[in-house]
């Protein structure tokens, strides 16, 4: 195991403190032999040898401790000169040496998708509101290393540095590992709720879905197609198709696009008898593996239905 980075094989549930929610979930799925694309963790611990190197720490205390944090356009001015110190940042030959020979361990100049992964050491049982930016399609070196900085930085957002001063963390404490995860080029791509977080009804399953990648679904500019289904029977108790205009694919290049759906598409589900049944069986065998209900995203690339993250449910208490 690196010092810095591990990869999805060498991480389990426990692993949190080190490797975050996100990155220990998809350690400890990859494990059980769950269809996880492959990837590593760039541990916290990354991030704090970081954060001590060039002053840095010292330089984003003095600005947090000299804003009124209940003010919103002082967290915003402190959140914009914060994430520019980041930028300046000079990752260390050690460090980059580890996170860039695990990256290529993945291929050549592979995309991948960097999701930062916060994690719960010395923050209880935290939402972490704000502190989830993800960077899709990234490819080469500079790039990649470029998107790690910027997961870091994003502990700085206006929303995270208010949402601790709400809830009385400590802006010293804080970690942030970061996911890097082999690019799925999902040509379908949505979210399992293993129980109806509406109705709470554990006999029924939610299942959404939208034409290319899932990031449509997150950032909420895509209306999906809903699904309720029985999860015994897989009986669609309900469903919504909505209409299709734009699906969010990669670009080619170095990060994601817009494109317009297909004429024939736009009104046609996105998902088949079969497909519902395949994500029906996947959304089961997570929550079994969990003990507990997930929601889970998933994407389909060439007919084979992958796992990109899962977590509680949190809405059932």
């Amino acid at each position: 195991m690196g010092q810095f980075c591990w990869t999805f094989s060498e991480i389990c549930r426990d692993d949190v403190p080190q490797a975050g929610g996100k990155g220990a979930n998809l350690g400890d799925m990859t494990c059980a032999g769950l269809p996880v694309p492959p990837g590593f963790v760039i541990l916290s611990s990354a991030y704090r040898r970081i954060f001590e190197q060039g002053g840095l720490r010292e330089q984003v205390m003095q600005i947090l401790n000299g804003i009124d944090r209940s003010n919103a356009q002082a967290l915003q001015e402190a959140e914009k000169i914060i994430r520019s110190l980041f930028e300046r940042v000079v990752i260390d030959d050690e460090l980059k040496s580890e996170i860039l020979g695990h990256y290529h361990e993945l291929g050549e100049n592979v995309p991948v998708a960097v999701r930062s992964s916060a994690t719960a050491e010395d923050m209880g049982c935290a939402s972490f509101a704000g502190q989830q930016s993800t960077y899709l399609n990234v490819c080469g070196d500079k790039a990649l290393l470029e998107n790690v900085i910027k997961c870091w930085s994003s502990l700085f957002t206006s929303q995270a540095i208010y949402y601790r001063f709400c809830n009385g963390f400590d802006d010293e404490l804080v970690s942030m590992a970061v996911v890097v995860q082999k690019m799925v080029n999902a040509e379908k791509a949505g979210v399992i709720f293993t129980v109806d977080p509406i109705l709470k009804n554990p006999y029924q399953m939610i299942i959404e879905g939208v034409y290319g990648l899932g990031e449509g679904i997150v950032s909420g500019i895509i209306t999906p197609d809903h699904y309720k289904i029985d999860r015994e029977t897989c009986e669609v108790r309900y469903q919504f198709i909505a209409p299709k205009s734009i699906m969010i694919v990669n670009d080619g290049l170095n990060g994601v696009v817009e494109r317009e759906v297909p004429e024939p598409m736009k009104n046609q589900p996105v998902l088949n008898e079969r497909e519902l049944e395949a994500l029906v069986a996947m959304g089961n065998l997570v929550e079994k593996h969990f003990g507990s209900p997930q929601d889970i995203e998933w994407g389909e690339e060439e007919g084979t239905f992958y796992l990109l993250q899962s977590r509680p449910i949190t809405t059932l208490g």
